[in-house]
């Protein structure tokens, strides 16, 4: 006896394996869609099962009394298809998901990314892997918005990067099978995106939204790339640039110190049974 798993997303592919073996009629479990059922011949008792599931009970059961299992091979970003479908009902239903605007995530999408940043920090594979979910949902979110506006949808967007990436590593589109030399690499990526991009500045491409000190250290950084003499930097943008980071230093240390009597607080208060804190209690459990 045989169970054959076709791949959910492409269920009338037959693997390359089943097809001796699905020729002489077959059973399928509910679920199997009506497209598959008129390529293959129902038999009732037959010894080849098909189905789309492989937690079906009945096919559980195949496979508790010892049957052969052919499953369809899994092809890589079939999830990828599968959250952006996810996306597709999530927008179907009408509700806080269409209200949004590019504007109106745009915050989410900068904490997720330090999300990222905090995960890659904590070295916790675990941890990465959802934070990078959380951040793909943003990609699959503003793509969603932009096609219910007519401007493209998630396939346009891995399309341009696709065709960004082809026209930037020239390698892939030869006959290499690596490893390949990353400072020629480099210099290809550099040259092909220069011509690319066709910028009549060297400033041009710098994201303006970011924050004032690292918007400073990658303007100063593109114009010396592009030779302008250090003494022509104004002294006031370095010196305010050293002012911010110090004070961003300063912030981050005292905003630590908060957290941390935050916790306590709050770990004083569960102890004590507590698991709301009024005003008064925050002030009976902070420690000066």
């Amino acid at each position: 006896m045989t169970v054959v798993l076709l791949d959910p997303l492409r269920p009338t592919t037959i693997p390359m394996e089943a097809v001796g073996v699905v020729g002489g009629g077959v059973e399928f479990t509910d679920e199997v869609p009506e497209a598959v059922r008129t390529l293959l011949s129902a038999a009732p008792g037959a010894a080849v099962l098909i189905s789309t599931d492989p937690d079906h009970p009945t096919v559980r059961e195949w496979v508790a009394s010892g049957s052969r299992v052919i499953a369809a091979p899994k092809v890589p970003g079939d999830n990828l298809v599968e959250a952006a479908e996810v996306m597709d009902r999530l927008w179907s239903y009408g509700g806080w998901e269409v209200t949004q605007t590019h504007r109106t995530l745009s915050h989410y999408l900068v904490e997720e990314t330090y999300e990222v940043l905090d995960a890659i920090e904590s070295a916790e594979p675990a941890d990465l892997r959802e934070e990078l979910g959380d951040l793909l949902l943003q990609v699959l979110f503003h793509s969603r918005i932009a096609s219910a506006s007519g401007n493209f949808d998630v396939d346009d967007v891995a399309a341009t990067l696709v065709a960004k990436l082809v026209h930037r590593s020239p390698h892939l589109g030869e006959d290499v099978v690596g490893p390949i030399d990353i400072a020629e690499q480099e210099r290809a990526w550099e040259v092909r995106k220069a011509a690319e991009k066709a910028r009549s500045s060297c400033l041009d491409g710098v994201a303006m939204s970011q924050p004032a000190a690292s918007l400073a250290a990658k303007v100063i950084a593109r114009a010396s790339k592009a030779g302008l003499p250090p003494e022509l930097v104004p002294a006031e943008v370095t010196a305010d640039s050293a002012a911010v980071v110090a004070a961003e230093s300063r912030l981050q240390a005292a905003t630590a110190d908060l957290i941390a009597r935050v916790r306590a607080a709050e770990d004083a208060a569960r102890a004590a049974g507590k698991t709301e804190l009024a005003p008064a209690d925050w002030l009976g459990y902070w420690t000066s």
